[in-house]
């Protein structure tokens, strides 16, 4: 262990010649059939204790952080004292791919940690044997990719990174998995198994001569990575050394009876945008190990990694968000609404009242209005008002003159007749994207008998033009006439003045503005003037006023 670890001093420790972070990695530590039943934790102790008195006194300054064993698979994460603290987030995982899939037998165990700033994951993987499965141990690195994963936390909550989970799921970064794949940096390694593609005969003369690396085009790991069928996108030191597998336990010496091959690898992935972040220092393996019939190796790497100025980064930030907030500002559309009281006057029964409302596109955007209904009422206006248009679109700088037009008819005519409702309400003008404007709308509605239900009417015994809702109220539980006043008014006025009714009634018009001033009395309990009513409109000929008598004109007024 001490020749294979290769940084332990013979004298006096220098705590800035020590690794920062020491990861080691084995396969096959446990052999035995009980092991496929049950992991003991016991071969974690053992080999811990194992490793740190082969550190020698560097293991002063190193200390544990992680380990996780998965039946032969087991890996080890130290630390420099001096780089404790800075080390953060650490969690262990496991994976088996073996016997059914499942089986621990092959499979990876894994490790994730925060130094600084920098994420980084450490895989140890022990893949199919055998030359001819190269096509399973491509299966089963994704595999392994796929199902290693590790818990989200709160430290992973960093504003300035993007979450991979859809906006609007409602779920936290400490709800997310981390995939292997959601580090700076993987570091890949272990007995991956991965063989020469054929033998070319001459295998051993070659190796003899110290030729191997005419070997490596042969190498079934850099081809598939050259094809992308697995390890795509990862990088790999500068092999100098020869195969690590198959040799006689206790010697250097190649097993006849295997093909050689370097089937213990590292390799290294990094995340876009730190392309150049790892540089392999060392890459060799370590002959004077006879204990296995592989040769161990190890790499000495150097990792870039960052250290977060946490004021900048908050001055940067909120720098961004002051961007970001005048941006948004720009896109919302707003609107230049002329007024936000449209006042119609008095309004008569019958008589349409309308009034423009100009509204204008005072943004940078294209804007969409539309007038939108209440929690009052499902409409976007009462039945006595009509808007016109309703709902539209404006360029920048564009404008339009909104019509509302307010007409009381026998439809809408029963609740304002008896003062239950009054002609105001409140408009609400929605900018699609944008804020909402209020627009009030008033009219005084001049109540009148016209309109007015006969069973109101039978009731009224004077004007209705001035009564209030508790006149009406109180004027609907008193006595009734046997017909409404106005209406006796009426047929009074034409059985004394029209007796003789000629023919010429439907012949002629009447006049709009008689018809009013009709009213105007009927309203204010006044009598009906037969000198006003009698004469025959201005404009008429004298041709047309001598062939009518006295009653038509009454009645066409």
């Amino acid at each position: 262990l001490t020749a294979w670890l290769g940084f332990v001093p013979n004298n006096e420790v220098e705590l800035d010649k020590l690794p920062e972070l020491v990861v080691l990695g084995f396969q096959e530590l446990d052999v035995r059939a009980e092991a496929f039943v049950y992991n003991n934790s016991v071969k974690d102790m053992e080999w811990t204790e194992a490793v740190e008195r082969s550190m020698g006194r560097a293991k002063q300054k190193l200390v544990k952080v992680a380990s996780k064993q998965l039946i032969g698979m087991f890996i080890m994460v130290y630390v420099r004292t001096d780089m404790v603290d800075v080390v953060t987030d650490v969690q262990m995982a496991s994976v088996g791919c073996g016997i059914m899939g499942v089986v621990g037998n092959k499979g990876a165990v894994a490790v994730r940690l925060t130094f600084r700033d920098t994420p980084m994951c450490f895989v140890c993987a022990h893949l199919a044997h055998d030359g001819a499965q190269v096509e399973r141990r491509n299966a089963q690195f994704h595999d392994l990719s796929r199902r290693l994963t590790f818990a989200g936390s709160a430290a992973d909550a960093d504003p300035l990174t993007p979450s991979a989970d859809v906006v609007g799921s409602g779920a936290t970064e400490a709800d997310r998995m981390h995939s292997v794949f959601d580090h700076s940096y993987v570091v890949w390694f272990g007995d991956l198994n991965y063989r020469l593609a054929i033998d070319t005969g001459d295998m051993d003369e070659i190796l003899a001569r110290g030729e191997h690396r005419s070997l490596l085009g042969l190498d079934q790991l850099q081809i598939v990575r050259m094809n992308k069928q697995a390890f795509a996108g990862f990088e790999e030191g500068h092999i100098g050394f020869a195969p690590t597998y198959k040799y006689i336990v206790g010697t250097s010496e190649y097993d006849a009876r295997r093909r050689p091959a370097w089937c213990d690898r590292v390799l290294w992935w990094t995340r876009p945008g730190c392309e150049d972040g790892v540089q392999s220092e060392a890459y060799e393996s370590v002959d004077s190990v006879c204990t296995s019939d592989h040769k161990p190796v190890r790499a000495r790497l150097g990792l870039d990694v960052w250290r977060v100025d946490v004021e900048k980064r908050r001055a940067v930030f909120l720098e961004v968000l002051r961007e970001l907030d005048r941006y948004e500002n720009e896109c919302i559309p707003t609107a230049n609404v002329e007024a936000t009281t449209v006042d119609f006057g008095d309004v008569y029964f019958g008589r349409a009242v309308r009034r423009q409302l100009r509204v204008g596109n005072s943004g940078q955007v294209p804007l969409e209005y539309g007038f939108v209904a209440t929690p009052n009422r499902a409409a976007v206006a009462p039945g006595w008002l009509r808007i016109s248009p309703e709902h539209g679109m404006l360029l920048p700088g564009q404008h339009v003159d909104v019509e509302l037009v307010i007409s009381v008819d026998e439809r809408t005519s029963a609740p304002l007749s008896t003062r239950q409702e009054d002609l105001d309400d409140i408009l609400v003008l929605h900018l699609t994207r944008g804020r909402d404007y209020f627009i009030q709308v008033h009219g005084a509605y001049q109540v009148s008998v016209y309109g007015m239900s006969l069973d109101v009417l039978v009731h009224c015994k004077g004007a209705v033009r001035n009564m209030t809702r508790a006149d009406f109220e109180q004027c609907l539980r008193s006595g009734q006439f046997s017909v409404p006043r106005s209406m006796w008014l009426l047929i009074d006025f034409l059985s004394r003045y029209g007796v003789d009714r000629g023919l010429t009634l439907f012949n002629y018009s009447g006049d709009s503005v008689l018809g009013r001033r009709i009213r105007e009395w009927l309203d204010t309990d006044q009598p009906l003037d037969p000198g006003t009513i009698l004469q025959w409109p201005e404009g008429s000929d004298a041709q047309g006023s001598s062939r009518m008598s006295l009653t038509d004109q009454t009645l066409v007024a």
